[in-house]
Order: structure tokens, then sequence, then C-alpha cells
């Protein structure tokens, strides 16, 4: 080992705390960017949210002895040039807020467990029935075995049998089923009249009715096409998730919308949507105090204070102007997708955008985050907008519009599809058309047939 001392040349790069700040807003959805500018108002006296228009006229002019040079920051900060939102205002409101999926209801498991509570049962296999309602998934099946209940509880494979069937006496018909056929028995067995037919039908030709084997069905049992076609039919007004309808009883999240698009005389607007945001301001009542005659020992103090402020403020600002520059220029390079819809998709990603706003891919990488889109098709995240899979997005959007559209008597094979996605031009292999067909949850030709 030898100690020697040297010097060495590297190159590094500094973040500053104004561009660390910077990178950091930019990257923030609505949500989260309410809640810094929140935090950032309670800490600094500087900071305070900006008046509505009737508090403006309320508002006693400023105080004349904040020296020039102050008011001019303030009104620079007050009234930002680039805040577009404010542009295009229209008496109309286009905003979309978007529930979501989970429900403010009772929960499935809620629900249970009242009506556990009024069974007259032991407190052990009160217990046992707690336990299992927790086991349970939110779609209503059990997807545990008596085996496995057993070995949880320390009880008898045959005792966790008891318990489940128990269990399945409860509502909604169809609870605590291990599998589609139970719970389809389970509601037939709550039907009133002769279901017998019914039963024997699901029990013994599932795979037949999910798989569309009519032939087959017909065959075997011996009944007319007409009869096993009225039998199914029943089948399918049956419920095969129990637990639909039921809520988790978590407060519903709302989506808003960033980005509005607008058409107007066969062009495309972009608006910023920021109704529901609160803007922060220079607090205009502590101005006066940045001045030392003013602020006394507190100068150094408020003059820190200040210069934070300037920073959120310019740093919000430069937040809008860079969404603001990305949703237009993918507005300009989607128009095809604005004007006639999803098929109509171009493929693109973050260099493009780069290359015509002169910006680095991770600065539009940040202003995509947890940003979306409202249009005439619905609200997207911008990211939606950004894949190198276009094409594979526009054959996908295709496929299910010649599904949608077939002949349900006679309905398209994965062949006749790549036949009709040539005539529109796309060219692709039957076993992509398969891929494709599988992710987006479309049942084979024979699936979809449909008999009359």
């Amino acid at each position: 080992m030898n100690l020697d001392l040297s010097m060495k040349q590297t190159q590094k790069l500094v973040l500053t705390p104004q561009m660390e700040q910077s990178l950091s807003i930019l990257q923030m959805g609505a949500q989260e960017l309410e809640q810094c500018i929140e935090n950032e108002i309670l800490s600094n006296p500087m900071l305070d949210y900006e008046e509505t228009e009737q508090e403006k006229k309320e508002k006693e002019t400023p105080d004349r002895e904040i020296s020039e040079e102050y008011q001019m920051e303030y009104e620079r900060n007050f009234y930002p040039v680039s805040r577009k939102w404010r542009q295009q205002e229209d008496d109309q409101t286009y905003i979309n807020s978007l529930v979501d999926e989970k429900s403010c209801g009772t929960s499935l498991k809620e629900f249970l467990r009242a009506q556990l509570c009024t069974r007259k049962i032991s407190s052990r296999r009160q217990a046992i029935g707690e336990y299992l309602i927790e086991c349970m998934e939110d779609s209503g099946y059990l997807k545990m075995t008596s085996q496995e209940i057993s070995c949880g509880l320390g009880i008898t494979e045959q005792e966790a049998e008891q318990e489940i069937q128990f269990l399945q006496g409860l509502e909604p018909s169809g609870v605590f089923a291990r599998d589609l056929r139970e719970c389809l028995l389970l509601q037939i067995r709550c039907l009133e009249g002769d279901t017998q037919e019914l039963y024997d039908l699901v029990e013994n030709y599932m795979d037949q009715i999910v798989h569309n084997k009519m032939t087959k069905i017909c065959k075997e049992t011996g009944w007319s096409r007409e009869k096993v076609l009225t039998l199914i039919a029943r089948v399918k007004e049956l419920q095969p998730v129990p637990g639909r309808g039921y809520g988790t009883k978590e407060q519903g999240t709302y989506l808003y919308p960033d980005i509005t698009v607008r058409e107007a005389g066969g062009d495309y607007h972009v608006i910023l949507n920021r109704e529901k945001m609160k803007i922060p301001k220079l607090n205009q009542e502590y101005l006066p105090l940045l001045t030392r005659e003013k602020a006394g020992s507190d100068y150094e103090y408020m003059q820190e204070q200040y210069q934070n402020a300037k920073m959120l403020l310019k740093n919000i600002d430069r937040r809008e102007e860079t969404l603001y520059s990305v949703a237009e220029a993918i507005v300009r390079r989607q128009k095809n997708f604005f004007a006639m819809g999803k098929m109509y998709l171009a493929p693109m990603n973050l260099a493009d955008i780069a290359v015509d706003l002169d910006m680095h891919e991770s600065t539009v990488s940040r202003a995509l985050k947890e940003k979306y889109l409202e249009c005439r098709w619905g609200v997207f995240e911008l990211k939606y907008f950004f894949s190198n899979k276009g094409r594979e997005k526009n054959a996908r959007s295709y496929i299910e519009e010649i599904v949608k559209k077939e002949d349900k008597s006679r309905p398209f094979s994965d062949a006749q599809i790549v036949r009709e996605l040539e005539k529109m031009g796309i060219d692709i292999s039957r076993r992509t058309v398969v891929k494709y067909r599988e992710q987006l949850e479309i049942p084979n030709v024979m699936q979809r047939k449909e008999y009359r």
C-alpha cells in the first residue's frame, strides 16, 4: 500500500435547490401540486392564495411605502404572463370528473359480517366465519381449499367444508363458491319453480356452455336446440360475480383533467384547467416587511422567505409553460386522433416531442407524469399518446370494430379478420390477430357465435 497526493479533473452535475424544486414540481400531478402549495403557504408568510375577482375589487390598493422594485416583483408574480389557461374562456365548462371505480357503499364483507351476527351460532363458529369472510376475495369467490382452511384454523377438512357450506347460504347467492360452476349452481338452488334441467345443464355441461358447443349438448342430452337455447338464456341471467355492485367503503377519488382540447374553426386549442386548484401569489400584506426599517430583526428571515416564495411561483409558472407546450406539440402530431378517434393514433415517442420543443427527453417525461387530457373521445393519460406501438393500437381498435359489426350468427374467424384488416391497409399475421384478440378479451369464433 502506498499513499500519494494527486489531482484529478472530473465532471460532475450539481443541482441547485431551485433546479431540484423545478424538476420536482414539473412531475407532480394536480393533487400532489395542490398539497405542495398548501404546505408552502402554511410555512411561508410571504405566500398566500390568489383572491377571487370579488375579493380583488374589495382589496385596498397596495401600501404606497412599498418600494418600486418590490412592487414590480409583486406584479410579475401576481399576473404571470404564461398562464394561458386564462385565455379562451367560455361560459360553458367542459371539465369532467372521473369517479374512481371504488364505491362508497357498504362492502360485501361488511354485509356478510352483519348477516353472520344475526345467526344463532357459537362464538367459535362466529370466529371461523369471520376468518373465512376475510379470506374471501372482493368478487365473492373463495379461492382457498378445505385443506388450506383446516391447516390455517386447526380444524378438520370436514368441519371446514361444513362452515363453507353454511356461509354459502348467506346473501347474495353464489358467495363463497370455489369456481364459476359452483357459483351458478348455488344461485339456481335459490330459484323458484322446476330448475332440475337447468341445474343438470350447468353441472354437467359448463365447459360446453362456455365454449358454445351447442351441437354436443343437444346430442348428449337429447334436448332440442330451442330448449337448450332457452336454458342457456336463463344461465346468462345469473350473476357470475356475486360481489359485483358492492363497494369497498372507501371514499371515491376524482380525476380532473389537466388539459382540455377543444375544436374551434377546424383547429384544436389547448386549455390548461385550473378551476379546481387554488393559485398561490405573494402576500401583499407582508411586502412592507421587506425593508429593513419595517422588518427590524426579522429582515433576514423575511428576505429568505421572499426568495423562497419567488422561486416557488417561478417554478409553478415554468411547469405550466412546459405542460402547455408539450400538450400543444401532442395535438399537432395527433390531429387525426382528435378528429377521427382512437383508431387514428399515430406512432410517437418522447424524442419526437423533445425535438419539436428543443427540450430534453427527461423533461418531456416529467411533464407527462400523472397528467390527463380531456377531449371528445374521453379522458386519457398523456402517456397514452406516446408509444412506438401506434400501429398495434390501431390494429387493436380495428379488430374491436370488426368484431362489433360482424354478423353474430356467422362471426369472423381469425383468418377472416386478417383479410378484413388488409382491406383497411393493415397487414398483420393471423397469430398477431389472435394475440390482440386475447388481449382485448374477445372470445374466439365459436364462443362468439349466436344460434338462432
